[in-house]
This record gives structure tokens, sequence and C-alpha cells, in this order.
């Protein structure tokens, strides 16, 4: 038993009363808890960077910080320390603007993921598939629609021929300007 708790003890057999009995019994329950808390307590800086794990100049500018770190020379109560630390770092805007950075690269990750995944699936196709695609249709479109005026023109009386040749020729020059802007809105 260290000191104290002795002494209370040794106080405690020599008790005459049962209020005295009462009165020692308090004050070596307070003793024992007190004793009890200062487990949790660090005697130096040293002691404060052992539980850390930290360097002890780490733990020497902390008492410096603002609001500085929780203790005085000989007593640094470590719950105390942690609390004030875990208050520090949630409070830190890097380290909140670090944390919506992670989330942010998660989020990222997983839709490229996502993305890889329909590709193998082939659910996705990659631009430069369909750009293609889209050019050699495009192409033999436009081959075909050079073709239709004349071929209109076989079908109508001589009399409407070249009036319905030209009438067609706009209609596809029409056509093919509003598919080309609508391709354009799309890049």
């Amino acid at each position: 038993m260290s000191g104290v708790v002795g002494y209370l003890s040794e106080l405690l057999d020599s008790a005459q009363t049962p209020d005295d009995l009462a009165a020692i019994e308090e004050l070596l329950a307070e003793e024992e808890q007190r004793q009890e808390g200062s487990k949790w307590v660090a005697r130096t800086l040293g002691e404060v960077a052992d539980f850390f794990g930290l360097a002890k100049p780490t733990v020497n500018a902390w008492r410096t910080d603002v609001p500085p770190m929780p203790g005085e020379p000989g007593r640094y109560p470590l719950n105390e320390i942690v609390a004030w630390r875990l208050g520090k770092v949630q409070a830190s805007p890097t380290t909140e603007a670090k944390r919506v950075a992670e989330i942010e690269h998660i989020k990222l990750a997983n839709e490229k993921r996502r993305m890889e995944n329909d590709l193998r699936r082939g659910q996705l196709i990659e631009r430069e598939e369909i750009e293609r695609d889209m050019s050699l249709i495009w192409s033999r479109l436009s081959a075909r629609l050079a073709n239709l005026p004349e071929r209109v023109s076989r079908l109508l009386p001589d009399s409407a021929k070249s009036a319905g040749a030209k009438l067609v020729a706009q209609e596809i020059e029409t056509a093919r300007r509003e598919f080309a802007d609508s391709l354009e809105d799309l890049a």
C-alpha cells in the first residue's frame, strides 16, 4: 500500500466511534479512487511521448499549441490529453479537406471500376469505336442520299423532274445539316 493509504488503514484500526470509522472509510475510499485514477496520469512529458509513441520534442511542442495540451509538470492526465488531441485533429481544416479528398478519390475509383466492369460485360462501348462506326454509317448514308434526287426525278413526269429533283436535294441538304449539328452537340 502507498503511504497515504497505509496511514489511513492504520487510522481505521484506531477508530473509536462509528462516526470516526465512517469518516476514515470515506477518506480511504477517496484516496483509493484518486490513486486508481492516477494510473492514467503521466508524470513527465517523456511518459506522455511514450504513451503516444511519439518523440518528446513533439509532445513538448504540444505545450505551446493553442489551446495547449492539458496538464502541468508532474501531472499530465492522459485521458484529457487524448480528448484534447482528438478535438484538435477533428477540428483541423486540413484533416477535413483530406477526408473529403479521400472520399472523392474512393468515389472516382469505384466509378472507374464500375465502368471497367460494364465495358467487360459489353454494356459500354468505347468512344473511338462509336465515332468510327458513326463515320462509316454517315459516309454510306451520304452516298445513298446523293443519288436520291436523281432516282426520285425518274418517277416524276417530265414537267416536274427538275423542280422535284431540286426540292428533294434541298430536303436532303437540310437533313444533312441537322444531323451534322446533332453530332457536333454530342462531341
